[in-house]
């Protein structure tokens, strides 16, 4: 079962930068950071991206390369991080870590 968190922003082209990194990498969870995140982003603001895939994913679903394939076409800037569960996880308690920050200051966009 799949869902998106209610707290989704009402942005077309950060739906369709989901709907296309989900199709893609079937992930466990994406986050949205950084400026779009806090809501103070500039209109030069690029979309910052974290996706957590399952540990066992493939080695081409632990790449970012296929999110920049997958966005194509959506004239879209974006910067997007790509970590196994269990990297992501495991630097959750460490306050300076940036999955702690993500988790902290982020917006969850995606759950599996």
């Amino acid at each position: 079962m799949t869902s998106q968190p209610s707290g989704l922003p009402d942005d077309e082209v950060l739906r369709e930068i989901l709907r296309r990194l989900v199709t893609a990498f079937q992930p466990e969870r994406v986050y949205l950071f950084g400026s779009k995140a806090r809501n103070d982003a500039s209109p030069d603001s690029d979309y910052d991206l974290m996706i957590v895939v399952a540990d066992d994913a493939p080695p081409e679903k632990r790449r970012s390369r296929l999110a920049y394939q997958a966005l194509r076409g959506t004239r879209a800037a974006a910067d997007i991080l790509v970590w196994t569960k269990e990297a992501f996880d495991s630097r959750l308690h460490l306050p300076a870590s940036l999955p702690a920050t993500i988790a902290r200051e982020g917006k969850l966009l995606y759950a599996a």
